[in-house]
Order: structure tokens, then C-alpha cells, then sequence
């Protein structure tokens, strides 16, 4: 029998031969590590007080100074439930400018409001209004020209703070600033005004609307710039009503289209899929029954919220802190209140960690009902048995990191980092300023033990 052989069949051998000589002395030359010991990685149900989300205090200022010349620290007193909390929205009425431009005193009152703020450490959610008794349509400007005038002057106030701003909620017009009982909610004044907005604040903060529609509404007509992955929303109304107060409609999707209001149900399912990048928050309001905490978490995990008022409404927020979590684990027997504040934003927690041949591996899931939103650093720091140290940064953006899901960091250990005596963390921090931000890890301070390569 003639036996026939493909032209270059013996050369591919003989290549696939060397590939595997190649392989087998890669794979020889890999450091031998020691034994590695994993940590204990336990879930915390620790207040973390991670900046850019958690509960907040409102605090109202009229832009026109006091004519007594009261301090800005006499206006909004801190007391001790207020300063523990990293966020703060400040309102500021500019209703007394309502036919002409801001004055000079109402500009400079604006910055020693915002620069009380940045003394007292808080993050603000920031929202400009002409009314604050739900009677927007009388207060506003007669002209879109006037409030756009009142946009680029604050613009110029608050420039020196932006950093400082998580969130500039609405924009300036309806009944409390809420973006509805307005004369300048049509799709063209809309957008003229959130784009004078996103301009006069450099794109530098997250700006945020009422209702999805408006968001789909305005992104669907303003394509440039990158408004659309700077807007979130803000919702005022949360649990008040079947349409959380107007928030949402009644018709499916189908029937509305895209720029109406849907249903609750089909309004979540778009913000679970679509609002997991940018901050959204609000208020809840009471409603007959009163909405369980569980429940609760499960509608404010789909909204991604990272944000909540306080104190309102007092009888819902009150209904959770005496309602006890009855699940199993760390949370168990901790109140409803406290469980749905410690999942305001992103959580991340390191539940394991292997080590095959060179490789680290670590699970990661964040367990919040939202995300990060600023740019961070992840570092894996190595302690030697010498007491030095030595950290780098690995390859992730932790933004990524998406709430209720797991992400898995891989690193190629060296030597150094995987000799004996040496133990292994994982630090996380804000890059714009070196923030360190806490896993919900037990036993882990600023950085999380990850395990250490045993001697002998």
C-alpha cells in the first residue's frame, strides 16, 4: 500500500515537537512557591463609610444672604447624626432672582456655602431650585433665556468645587427643583438646559434626572459629548405610590415606546440594565402597607441606588429599624434599616483566593445595590518576614466590579511575593486623591489579608 503524505506534514511535527520542548522549559523555569496559607474571608456587616454613597441630610439655603449677616455655619448646623455621614444635599432657592441675574452677593454667598461644606468633608448631591413649597410654575422664570442666565452664573460659583460634587440633581425648574410641575419640561427645553448644565460644569460631576423617560428622552436627542455616561437619576418618590409619585407610568414599554413612562416592573428592569454606571438616590415615602426592608432591597438593588435621605419619611425609615434580618450569616439580627444603609453603593467583598503554580486568583463580589463611579487604584501589597514591603498595581478598574455579581483578579506572582514568610493584601484606592476604600471583609482594616507562603 502506497501511503501518501500532506507536502510539509513533517516539518509541522517536527515544529509541534520543539513547541512542547519550549513549553516543558517554560514550565520548568516557573518559581517553585511554598505551601500557601488562605486567610479566613468572612463577610463583615460593618458600616463601612465609604465616600460616594450612604444616607444623607438635606440641607436648605436661600442664595440671597441673610440680611443680618448670619454665618453659613449658623444655617446649617451639624449635629451629631449629620456629621457622621459622608453625603450631604445642599439646596440652594434662587427664587429672589426669579426676573433678573444672580447678584454678586447671592454668587459669593453660593461659595462660602459650598466651601462650608468642603471644610465639613462632605460629598455633595447639589440641587438649585426657585421653589421649595411645590409651587414651581409660579416661581420660575417666565424665559428659558433667564434660567439658562441663572445656569452659567452658579456654573461659575461652583467651579472651584466641582470635585466636591457627586451629583448635580435637576435642572433648576419644577416644584421643588424635581423636574416636574414645570413649563420647561418639553424634549427641546430639556435638553437645552441639561446641556448648558453639562457644559458650565465641565462634565466633571454626574448630573441626574426625575423619571427614566427624561433620561431616554434627552439622551436619545443629545448623542455628543459624553452626557449620556454622566447622567443618572434622582428619585424623590421612591415606594409613594404604585408609580413611585409619577415617576414611572402604567403602560408596558410596547405600548408607551421609548420616550413614554412604562410600569414599575418594566421601569426597574431598564435601570437594572442600564443604570448600573452612574449614581442614582433618592427619598422614600410611606405607603399603606409599609414596604418591607427585604422588599425594599430588592427594588433599590435593581435601581442601583447608592444614595438615601435620612430622615424621610420617618415612618417608613422607622418601620425597617425595628424589622430584624432573619437570614442566615453576618446580617442576621441586624435591623432593616441598617442592612439597607450598609448596601447604599458598591461593597466588595474578597470571598476566595487560590494560588495554582505562579498564579494568583481572587473572587471578588461586590454585594451593594450600586456600583463605583471614580477611577481607583487595586494594589497588591507583599509584607516580608524582614518587616519590608512592596506593593503594584494590578490590571482591573474596580468600576467594573458590577453590584450583585462576582469578578475574578488574576496576578502573575514573583519570586519576592512568593517566597517564604511572605503575606499577601489587597488595598483599594480612590486614584484622584488616595482614598482608601474598604472591603466587607472581617478582620481587614485599609487592606484585606489575602494569606501568606508558609516557611518550612
Amino acid at each position: 500500500m502506497l501511503i501518501r503524505f500532506k507536502k510539509g506534514a513533517g516539518r509541522q511535527d517536527s515544529a509541534g515537537q520543539e513547541s512542547g520542548r519550549r513549553k516543558a522549559q517554560k514550565q520548568d523555569r516557573l518559581p517553585v512557591f511554598p505551601e500557601f496559607q488562605s486567610a479566613e474571608l468572612r463577610e463583615s456587616s460593618e458600616e463601612l463609610s465609604n465616600p460616594g454613597c450612604g444616607w444623607y441630610h438635606v440641607y436648605t439655603f436661600r442664595a440671597q444672604p441673610a440680611a443680618d449677616g448670619r454665618p453659613v455655619e449658623e444655617e446649617a448646623w451639624l449635629d451629631e447624626s449629620c456629621r457622621a455621614e459622608r453625603l450631604a444635599l445642599a439646596l440652594i432657592d434662587i427664587g429672589d432672582f426669579r426676573t433678573k441675574p444672580l447678584s454678586r452677593e447671592a454668587l459669593l454667598h453660593i461659595g462660602q456655602i459650598m466651601e462650608f461644606f468642603r471644610k465639613n468633608r462632605k460629598q455633595l448631591l447639589l440641587r438649585f431650585v426657585y421653589d421649595t413649597e411645590g409651587r414651581g410654575m409660579e416661581r420660575e422664570p417666565l424665559t428659558l433665556a433667564m434660567v439658562k442666565r441663572h445656569m452659567e452664573q452658579a456654573g461659575g460659583a461652583i467651579r472651584p468645587y466641582l470635585e466636591d460634587i457627586l451629583v448635580m440633581q435637576g435642572i433648576f425648574v419644577g416644584n421643588w427643583g424635581e423636574m416636574h410641575g414645570s413649563k420647561f419640561l418639553d424634549e427641546v427645553s430639556m435638553c437645552e438646559l441639561i446641556d448648558t448644565l453639562y457644559r458650565v460644569t465641565e462634565g466633571r460631576c454626574f448630573l441626574a434626572v426625575r423619571t427614566p423617560a427624561q433620561w431616554r428622552r434627552i439622551t436619545g436627542r443629545l448623542t455628543s459629548g459624553g452626557l449620556k455616561e454622566r447622567l443618572g437619576l434622582f428619585n424623590d418618590g421612591i415606594f409613594g405610590s404604585p408609580t413611585d409619585m409619577g415617576t414611572y407610568g402604567t403602560a408596558s414599554g410596547r405600548e408607551a415606546g421609548e420616550n413614554g413612562s412604562w410600569s414599575r416592573e418594566g421601569e426597574l428592569g431598564w435601570q437594572e440594565q442600564y443604570m448600573d454606571a452612574v449614581p442614582n438616590g433618592g427619598e422614600i415615602l410611606s405607603c399603606m402597607p409599609f414596604k418591607s426592608s427585604r422588599q425594599a432591597a430588592e427594588d433599590l438593588a435593581k435601581m442601583h441606588v447608592c444614595y438615601l435621605n435620612s430622615i424621610y419619611h420617618p415612618e417608613q425609615l422607622d418601620h425597617w429599624r425595628k424589622e430584624k434580618v432573619e437570614e442566615p450569616g453576618c446580617w442576621h439580627g441586624l435591623s432593616g434599616y441598617d442592612y439597607i444603609g450598609r448596601h447604599l453603593g458598591y461593597r466588595f467583598f474578597v470571598r476566595n483566593i487560590t494560588v495554582k503554580k505562579d498564579e494568583l486568583q481572587m473572587t471578588i463580589k461586590n454585594c451593594g445595590f450600586g456600583n463605583l463611579y471614580q477611577e481607583a487604584e487595586c494594589l497588591l501589597v507583599t509584607e516580608r518576614e524582614q518587616g519590608s514591603s512592596s506593593c503594584r498595581r494590578l490590571d482591573t478598574d474596580a468600576r467594573n466590579w458590577k453590584s450583585g455579581q462576582e469578578s475574578v483578579l488574576t496576578a502573575v506572582l514573583s519570586r519576592e511575593e512568593g517566597a517564604a514568610g511572605s503575606r499577601l493584601y489587597l488595598l483599594l484606592r480612590r486614584k484622584a486623591d488616595g482614598y482608601i476604600l474598604r472591603f466587607a471583609n472581617e478582620g481587614a482594616d485599609e487592606k484585606v489579608p489575602l494569606g501568606e507562603f508558609l516557611k518550612g
